[in-house]
């Protein structure tokens, strides 16, 4: 097996709940080394539980989740901090602290997790503000950001200790078309340049379908198609082809018809 096919994550049969309440529903599928891996799917459906799952924010049952072939259920205190040294996340809405600076944010893992002098992490911490094109912008605060520029520092943050893994939580979600595909085009490069594996939770096709090697398709907590880009778009599968060309559910076609209904019975 050539080491871009190797096997970093494997989910089998995963299910999880909420008390009572099921949420994933015997989820499958493989994240392979320098792959994107593209998660996508209607609201609701279980996106970011199973990011949870995947990052160690919820836990799994037994035998539903391995990490290079180790079971993550049985993980002890030790084995947790070394995987999460070892990844990298970018929240949905960058999740900067407000009360620090843009430097002071990307530096903070490596000021509790390493023993680098100052120096070098002020050098590293520029590192990475270029890598996501923000160089100048380590004295700011995060309120003096745009929605792009705090994306983009969030990344650079998710990157300070240079993970294997980059967890990506909806990279495009509440940026302008050019912004986004400027962040697309740099976890292309991440990829590409520094052979890391991303796993990207995404609802915005266009982006979804731009950088993804390997993608699931989930809904109402199941996986309902898997495979290439290619493969998903030939699917015939019809709430499959309904995402795909973002058709609404009857329901929502009706919409009209029964506001126009309300609307008639609180005027008798």
């Amino acid at each position: 097996m050539t080491e871009p096919d190797r096997e970093l994550i494997r989910v089998r049969g995963l299910n999880s709940f909420y008390g009572r309440k099921q949420v994933l529903r015997d989820l499958s599928f493989s994240v392979e080394a320098n792959r994107i891996f593209v998660i996508m799917g209607m609201s609701g459906c279980g996106k970011s539980t199973l990011l949870k799952h995947l990052v160690g924010l919820k836990p799994s049952p037994p035998g539903s989740i391995y990490i290079e072939g180790k079971d993550i259920s049985g993980w002890n205190h030790a084995q947790w901090n070394n995987y999460w040294l070892r990844i990298g996340i970018l929240f949905q809405n960058g999740a900067l602290f407000n009360s620090m600076t843009v430097a002071q944010n990307i530096a903070l893992p490596l000021m509790v997790h390493t023993n680098l002098p100052k120096e070098i992490i002020e050098i590293m911490v520029e590192m990475k503000l270029h890598m996501v094109g923000l160089s100048g912008t380590g004295a700011l605060m995060p309120s003096q950001l745009s929605g792009g520029m705090r994306k983009r520092a969030g990344l650079a943050r998710a990157l300070s200790m240079d993970p294997e893994i980059l967890f990506v939580d909806e990279p495009s979600s509440g940026l302008d078309p050019i912004t986004a595909a400027g962040l697309d085009e740099l976890l292309l490069s991440l990829k590409e340049t520094f052979g890391m594996t991303l796993v990207v939770v995404t609802h915005e096709l266009e982006s979804a379908f731009r950088i993804g090697d390997q993608m699931v398709v989930m809904d109402q907590g199941r996986i309902i198609a898997y495979g290439t880009p290619e493969e998903i778009r030939q699917m015939n599968d019809p709430r499959v082809q309904q995402f795909l060309s973002r058709r609404p559910d009857e329901e929502h076609r009706d919409y009209d018809s029964y506001i126009s209904r309300l609307c008639k019975v609180k005027r008798r």
